[in-house]
């Protein structure tokens, strides 16, 4: 698609800062959506908000959300939902990191042991705990040091608490690097593929703002494109004015293990194997009690029109 010459203004926010959403940090740096006539204003979730109530609060206008979110809020009944249109983690982008050295980690060595959890999302907790059962650990022999925020939980796994902590990057390689933690476990090698995190917007922009969204779409995209074809390096640079005072070599080293992982999707198309896969997690968790259809919340015109599909 050519870029597009008449500007428009367009509201993107994310949940919280983590590499897990290069794909966004890239497409803004480099320029994606201002080639296809957008000025995004991009910016983090206010406290008090996450991403859909950003959306229907009408602070933003896109969001980086879960399908999670809009698949909780059909089962407890709601008649209208943020519609997800863009997928941009193919998969879980959290990792078990482990107190003592880890080369021979068995999912046996949780039981008994004190596990720091992530406490500001369900999703990560919920694939988490999918993965243990798959694992053949059972909950009630995992202690659990509940209700942290991503920075206390750090802190409190630096103090010394806990035998192993569940974090996101870069805070897996600001633990190593700072010799306090040591790898355990990729999530997203456990778990495989899972619509874990996405663009929603809401069902009325889809309707008056079609052709913003669709250059939206195509200027992520590109986006892609270009982080599947450049290497970990390259992307470090284009990303860390996002992560400005961080040591440069944990961006790096975050990058690459989160590109050797297939972390990030390819392309924009959120399809129905993930989305179901997704549905495995929240039933496993108990966040949902029955399933929503995938044309309810997903749609695909828009991805499949960037495409050239």
């Amino acid at each position: 698609m050519c870029a597009t010459t008449g500007r428009e203004p367009l509201r993107l926010m994310e949940t919280f800062r983590s590499l897990f959403y290069t794909p966004i940090y890239v497409a803004v740096s480099g320029g994606f959506f201002q080639r296809e006539g957008l000025d995004v204003e991009f910016s983090t979730c206010p406290p008090g908000y996450h991403g859909l109530s950003a959306l229907t609060g009408g602070i933003a206008d896109m969001v980086q959300s879960g399908p999670m979110r809009s698949i909780i809020a059909a089962d407890w009944g709601a008649e209208v939902v943020p519609t997800h249109i863009i997928e941009i983690n193919s998969r879980d982008g959290f990792f078990l990191v482990g107190r003592v050295p880890q080369e021979q980690f068995q999912w046996a060595n949780l039981k008994g042991a004190t596990l720091i959890p992530v406490g500001f999302s369900p999703m990560p907790w919920a694939s988490l705990s999918y993965a243990l059962m798959n694992n053949g650990i059972d909950l009630a022999d995992v202690h659990l040091l509940s209700g942290l925020s991503l920075q206390d939980a750090m802190d409190a796994f630096r103090r010394g608490d806990g035998d192993f902590i569940h974090v996101p990057q870069p805070a897996v390689e600001q633990l190593i690097h700072e010799g306090t933690g040591h790898l355990a476990v990729a999530l997203g090698s456990v778990n495989g593929h899972i619509a874990y995190s996405s663009i929603a917007v809401t069902q009325r922009t889809l309707v008056e703002k079609a052709e913003i969204v669709q250059r939206f779409t195509q200027g992520f995209y590109n986006a892609q494109v270009w982080l599947e074809q450049s290497d970990a390096e390259t992307i470090a640079d284009a990303v860390y004015q996002f992560f400005s005072g961080m040591d440069k070599g944990v961006i790096l080293r975050a990058v690459a293990r989160y590109k050797e992982q297939d972390t990030w999707a390819k392309d924009p198309l959120l399809r129905e194997d993930g989305y179901n896969a997704l549905q495995d997690v929240l039933m496993n968790a108990g966040l949902i009690t029955s399933r929503q259809s995938y044309e309810r919340i997903i749609r695909t015109d828009f991805a499949r029109k960037a495409m050239g599909r």
